[in-house]
């Protein structure tokens, strides 16, 4: 990207705060930062997850101040930023609430897309719309994101701090910002963020490339030769980047990869610039004070209330909330804009579709993506998260490249709901995306027919996966067929009819794993990390050497599964979770195991 040349005054300006910042990160970004007073959207970021680990409490109207009997700090959401700018002396003009904060702190924006997030920068803020009294502002509640699809934020009574996701968590972000009050943000180069090595590229830290010899992963992390995360004091360790930028720059670099600057809370919350044109309405209401929710449940927030043949434009149908009427039961939902600009979901039956034009269908034959329409009509996909339109590209024929599509039937000006839908190993999944950490380790697990989905659609990747599930998998790698090895097990939870008692029969055979005592496998539980690796050890005998270094939650470690877990890490089979922690007694989630069983058997085992 071409800057334009700074005055001097201006670069005598960015020499002192550069040199500011490189004192700063001579002792760690975060606490240098602090002590310079310097404000950076690394140090903002690092703050949340601080307040988040220090277990901050939820008081409305608190600053960070304030303590508890337990000498716990106090905010809510917009006191947790400002404690950071008043931290390091920099609070002058942060202003208090969500929507002041965005209105005069803020100077670029965004919507946080329903399926790919975010701009990779840490340190940006991030909001929920008011729907309840816009009128004194529009936003309600504001976060701090701190990467990867995560963000902080000092949530509400009883509830306090949150470390959670921004998409898929089902909270209602919709809106980032580029705060500024002074901040800084990385530019290019090297950077340390909460003990770990992030690489960025005109002011977007990279994912899943090799960057002066070092291998970056999906979450960004920096990894040694060892393939684990990189800290600023490895021998490895490039030397830091002291290059910053203004939030005004990072604005202008966002601009000119096509981003507006601007949010669609307003929208969203009052109508404007989002109404549907004429020929975009597709459907009408047909019931009478027909509920649109934030969500496809009636857990969620209700947004409006909807009038009988009010036109929306149908946008996709989703599962959701299962619901019955005198009709029938249905578990779809439809995702709509009203005619006052509205975005929210309707329970399918009370939504007739007027267009003719329905939404094209996703299925698989011989291992390849087919999209099917009705006779007559043309499709169009894309697969880099936007919203297919007439002008996207064609679909011409069955596809093999995996990765998460999104298409529409288009017919005589009228264009369908959108289906989207992820094609991973062969098979189709609705429940993660290809810019998911994971979706490289799905795929390719899948297709070797090591793990394989849920049924529906659905891979969960992020829940836990269970004893029984993992024995499976052991038996995939291994190349054994468990029903030959179906039938009676000798534990009193395993029924021999059941679908994982020959994977249960065949680790326990192999001595791979056993039961937990009094008779029981307890096949449904969660299996740890820390089990995990131990199964692993105990499938293809590895005995360490001695060459791993050690977790830094080593004393979290059983005694009985240290020598597997070092083991495994020794092998490059398994990770850390950042800052050199394992978390060994953490449940282990269903993508972290196809990782680990991939790792297996890239390794030959």
């Amino acid at each position: 990207m071409t800057q334009q040349s700074a005055g001097p005054a201006r670069r005598v300006l960015t020499f002192f705060v550069t040199l500011a910042v490189l004192l700063a990160s001579i002792a760690g970004l975060g606490q240098s930062a602090q002590a310079a007073g310097t404000p950076t959207s690394i140090g903002l970021a690092e703050h949340g997850l601080m307040a988040y680990r220090d277990n901050w409490q939820y008081v409305y109207g608190g600053k960070g101040g304030d303590t508890d009997g337990d000498g716990l700090r106090e905010s809510d959401c917009a006191g947790l930023i400002y404690a950071y700018f008043k931290d390091i002396g920099a609070e002058a003009g942060c202003y208090g609430g969500a929507s002041s904060q965005v209105k005069y702190n803020c100077v670029f924006s965004g919507d946080v897309d329903e399926l790919y997030g975010i701009p990779r920068i840490h340190g940006l803020v991030i909001t929920m719309p008011d729907y309840n009294d816009p009128s004194t502002g529009i936003y309600s509640h504001i976060g701090i994101y701190v990467g990867n699809n995560m963000a902080t934020d000092n949530s509400d009574f009883n509830t306090n701090m949150v470390y959670d996701q921004v998409v898929g968590s089902g909270r209602g972000w919709t809106a980032w910002h580029v705060f500024d009050n002074g901040t800084l943000y990385p530019s290019n180069g090297w950077y340390e963020f909460d003990g770990a090595l992030y690489h960025y590229t005109d002011c977007q830290y990279d994912v899943d490339k090799v960057v002066d010899g070092i291998t970056i992963g999906s979450d960004g992390i920096a990894l040694g030769s060892d393939g684990e995360p990189l800290t600023a004091n490895s021998p490895e360790a490039p030397a830091l980047s002291t290059e910053y930028v203004s939030a005004t720059t990072v604005a202008q670099q966002l601009e000119s990869l096509g981003y507006s600057g601007k949010d669609s809370t307003a929208d969203i919350i009052g109508g404007g610039d989002d109404v549907p044109s004429e020929d975009e309405f597709n459907g009408r209401i047909t019931g009478v004070g027909v509920s649109l929710r934030e969500e496809p449940t009636t857990q969620s927030r209700q947004l409006a209330t909807l009038a009988l043949d009010e036109r929306v434009q149908i946008l996709e149908t989703v599962t959701g909330e299962r619901l019955s009427n005198g009709d029938g039961a249905s578990d779809q939902w439809c995702s709509v804009v009203t005619e006052t600009g509205r975005s929210g979901y309707v329970w399918a039956p009370y939504v007739e579709q007027e267009a003719s034009v329905e939404a094209p269908v996703f299925s698989v034959e011989d291992g390849r993506l087919v999209i099917t329409a009705e006779e007559g009509l043309d499709i169009r996909y894309t697969t880099d998260g936007s919203r297919p339109t007439a002008e996207s590209t064609p679909y011409t024929g069955p596809i093999h490249a995996s990765g998460t599509y999104r298409a529409v039937a288009v017919r005589d000006g009228w264009t369908s709901p959108m289906a989207t839908i992820t094609f991973a190993g062969g098979s189709l999944f609705t429940d993660f995306t290809s810019d998911d950490w994971y979706f490289e380790h799905v795929d390719r697990t899948v297709e070797l027919g090591l793990f394989s989905g849920n049924g529906d659609q659905t891979f969960t990747p992020t829940s836990t996966i269970t004893r029984a599930q993992f024995a499976a998998a052991l038996a995939n790698l291994a190349g054994v067929n468990a029903e030959d090895y179906k039938g009676e097990t000798g534990y009193n939870d395993v029924s021999g009819d059941i679908w994982y008692s020959g994977a249960v029969n065949w680790v326990t055979s192999q001595g791979i794993m056993a039961g937990i005592g009094g008779g029981a496998f307890w096949p449904e539980e969660p299996i740890s990390r820390e089990q995990i690796c131990v199964a692993m050890a105990n499938y293809a005998g590895l005995t360490y050497s001695g060459s791993s270094g050690t977790f830094a939650d080593d004393s979290s470690i059983h005694d009985w599964a240290k020598e597997a877990v070092y083991a495994c890490r020794e092998l490059g089979l398994i990770t850390g979770m950042g800052s050199n922690t394992f978390a060994p007694q953490d449940p282990a989630q269903r993508a972290q195991a196809c990782a680990i069983v991939l790792n297996a058997y890239d390794a030959g085992l």
